[in-house]
């Protein structure tokens, strides 16, 4: 009897290897976010016979003000100095850096309030993005249900499809699609989180201020969100990732510490208000419990939070807070894209009349598509016609079928590039009426 080679063996075979359930059924296709990732790439927009330079692109959700020459300056006495660079590749405490964890909490105290907070209310981690990840994993079993407010970021969907495979999602209605007017009726959604809990909600995740609306929800509809929960035995979880970007009066939920409310986990993240956006770090303030729980999954997930910057971190908010150059940064960083939000809304109201909401932070506004066409049509057609970017709302729920995200962030210095790529837009749907 001949044996077949093993290449005739190989070649007889499927020469795609089968995946698991979960890439190959629950996350098939292009996410939200791989699709905006993706439509921004270089290669994409030449693909379309654009030029990269000449697009302008109101999709990224991203920051693009300078980070501070402070921290700059810190990363590099860190490299320049034989024994610190030495002990910037040493592991860190798996719930990470102690003295990091310190000055996060004088952080919070002088910027924010929060009086209570020890260390032991801290988890460093990579980013809020694994954090997140990582927190429903320790809040929930795989099958119980998860809330957020509609709409909310489109990243979070595949997360607890990761995190909790056959959870089911449920949404809290926040944005009216017929009147584009965001928790007029906080009442409805409160009775929503009510049923909700009732049926057994574990954990409602709302991002403060909100990805992609940019509103922040009134600290009364927080505070009676929280006593739902509480008493349900459910956990709010507030994404911080753009906390120190509000406008106007500071949000008095800012200063919830975790340590009076056993029932709040808050995700934080350098991201977006020091520039860091490849510099990864967040961490997450919650119950000394919560924390336990998360210092396990870390244990397995990461091991060990990233040293190098979690050195830079403590030293820079040690520096900034004791000479009080801190605020002023924050305080400076929150007028930049306050007026560039700004700009954006003017323009919009001036060239377009579109609806929109009103930015209480953030880097985005939202409207919805003209003449309730598909959102990702439009988008495409209008960047092959145009060369500016918009972000279609599928994926970031179902109140956002038919809406788009715009993003001011990247043009922040560079606002005269926002009036231009509304007006191209202009232009264009006078052309297509």
């Amino acid at each position: 009897m001949k044996t077949r080679s093993l290449s005739q063996h190989m070649s007889s075979r499927k020469q795609i290897p089968h995946l698991s359930r979960l890439v190959e059924e629950d996350l098939h296709g292009l996410s939200p976010i791989q699709t905006i990732m993706k439509m921004a790439e270089d290669q994409s927009i030449r693909a379309m016979g654009l030029d990269p330079a000449k697009v302008i692109s109101f999709g990224g959700g991203w920051c693009n003000h300078t980070a501070p020459e402070t921290l700059r300056n810190i990363y590099q006495e860190i490299v320049n100095d034989v024994e610190l660079f030495h002990k910037s590749g040493r592991y860190s405490p798996i719930i990470g850096d102690s003295s990091c964890r310190q000055q996060v909490c004088h952080f919070e105290k002088n910027v924010y309030g929060l009086k209570s907070l020890q260390p032991s209310n801290i988890l460093l981690g990579h980013s809020s993005t694994q954090l997140f990840h990582d927190v429903l994993r320790v809040l929930c079993n795989p099958g119980e249900p998860v809330g957020f407010l509609d709409p909310t970021y489109a990243n979070y969907i595949n997360a607890v499809k990761c995190a909790l495979p056959r959870s089911p999602i449920w949404f809290v209605p926040a944005l009216n699609p017929q009147t584009w007017s965001y928790l007029a009726d906080p009442d409805d959604s409160l009775e929503v989180v009510k049923q909700y809990c009732e049926k057994g909600l574990r954990v409602l995740v709302i991002p403060i201020p909100d990805n992609p609306t940019s509103q922040i929800p009134s600290d009364d509809f927080l505070t009676s969100v929280l006593e739902i929960l509480t008493d349900t035995g459910g956990y709010l979880v507030f994404d911080h990732a753009y906390k120190e970007l509000w406008f106007g009066e500071m949000p008095r939920c800012f200063s919830w510490s975790p340590r009076l409310h056993s029932h709040l986990v808050t995700l934080h993240s350098v991201s977006k208000w020091l520039s860091s956006l490849g510099r990864r770090l967040g961490w997450i303030e919650a119950d000394e419990t919560v924390i336990g729980g998360l210092e396990k999954i870390n244990e397995s997930i990461l091991l060990s939070p990233d040293t190098l910057h979690s050195m830079a971190i403590a030293r820079f908010l040690s520096r900034t807070l004791a000479d009080d150059t801190l605020k002023n940064f924050i305080e400076d960083t929150r007028g930049l894209y306050e007026k560039t939000a700004a700009v954006m809304m003017t323009t919009l109201d001036d060239r377009l009349g579109w609806k929109r909401l009103t930015p209480a932070g953030g880097l985005y506004t939202c409207c919805p598509t003209p003449h309730r066409k598909d959102p990702l049509q439009f988008v495409e057609r209008l960047l092959k016609a145009t060369g500016v970017l918009l972000i279609p709302g599928t994926g970031f729920g179902p109140s956002m079928s038919r809406g788009l995200r715009l993003s001011y962030g990247p043009l922040c210095y560079e606002h005269e590039r926002i009036v231009e790529g509304i007006e191209r837009i202009n232009h264009y749907l006078m052309k297509t009426k």
